[in-house]
C-alpha cells in the first residue's frame, strides 16, 4: 500500500508552511492562500487552513534503513527532538526499526522511521531531505475502529497480518512487507515520545492511486475509487 497523497487541516497555516518548507526544507509543489501542497519523497502532503477544528495528528516518515543516525542528527539540527525516559530515539525489536520523534506548530507528532528489514540501504552515510524515502505511517482517529476498519477491508486494506482488528487499540494496516501502514486508532490513544492524545481529526488519503477515502469534520466515513 503506498499513501500517496494525504490532505490534513490545521489553523496555523503560515507557521506549518515555514516549519515544513523552510526550517525542514521539504519541496513546495503548489500554494494558494487557503493551503499548501509539499513533497515527501515519493508522495504528497498537503494542509489545509480551518479555524473550528481542534485536531491531532501522528504520522511518520520513511528512510533509508542505514542511516538512521545520521539522519537524527540532520533532524536535531531543525528541530528539538521529542524525549521519554531520558531517550531521544526507540527500537522496535518486533519490526526491527529505529524511531524519532519530533512536533510541528501544531503538536502533531511526527516520526523519522529506519526499517532495517524493509527500507532500502543508501549507499554512503550522509542524509538531508532528499534521503526522506515518503511517509511510512499516518494516523487514523475514528469513533469506531471496527466500522471503519470494515469499509478499508472492502477496498483491500488490510490489518499488517491479516489479523482481527482490535478496536480498543492502535491498529496498524497495509502489508508488513510495503512499510507503510495507516494506523487505524480510536480516541484517546496516546502517542509515544508525546503526552498527546489521538482525536478524530479530518483526514483525506489517495490509497495506490486508486481509492480516496476521507474522513469529514464530523467524523464521518467516505471512500470512492479515484476517477479515472
Amino acid at each position: 500500500m503506498n499513501i500517496s497523497k494525504t490532505t490534513l487541516v490545521t489553523p496555523h497555516l503560515q507557521a506549518m508552511k515555514d516549519f515544513y518548507i523552510h526550517q525542514i526544507g521539504f519541496p513546495l509543489v503548489s500554494e494558494t492562500d487557503e493551503s499548501f501542497t509539499m513533497q515527501i519523497g515519493t508522495d504528497q502532503l498537503t494542509y489545509r487552513q480551518t479555524d473550528d477544528v481542534d485536531t491531532q495528528y501522528h504520522m511518520a516518515f520513511n528512510i533509508p534503513e542505514n542511516v538512521f543516525q545520521e539522519g537524527k542528527a540532520w533532524l536535531e539540527a531543525r528541530t528539538p527532538l521529542l524525549i521519554e525516559d531520558g531517550q531521544d530515539e526507540i527500537y522496535f525489536d518486533f519490526t526491527d526499526s529505529h524511531s524519532c520523534y519530533f512536533y510541528d506548530p501544531d503538536e502533531n507528532v511526527l516520526e523519522l522511521i529506519a526499517r532495517h528489514q524493509i527500507n532500502p540501504t543508501k549507499e554512503d552515510q550522509t542524509f538531508d531531505v532528499s534521503d526522506i524515502l515518503g511517509i511510512g505511517e499516518m494516523s487514523l482517529t475514528v469513533k469506531d475502529v471496527l466500522a471503519v476498519g470494515e469499509q478499508l477491508a472492502d477496498i483491500g486494506v488490510l490489518e499488517r497480518r491479516e489479523r482481527p482488528l482490535n478496536g480498543a487499540s492502535l491498529n496498524f494496516l497495509g502489508p508488513v512487507a510495503d512499510g507503510t501502514h495507516i494506523l487505524l486508532v480510536p480516541e484517546g490513544r496516546t502517542w509515544l515520545f508525546s503526552p498527546k492524545t489521538a482525536k478524530v481529526s479530518p483526514i483525506e488519503m489517495e490509497l495506490d492511486g486508486r481509492h480516496r477515502v476521507r474522513l469529514d469534520a464530523n467524523g464521518v466515513w467516505h471512500q470512492r475509487a479515484v476517477s479515472s
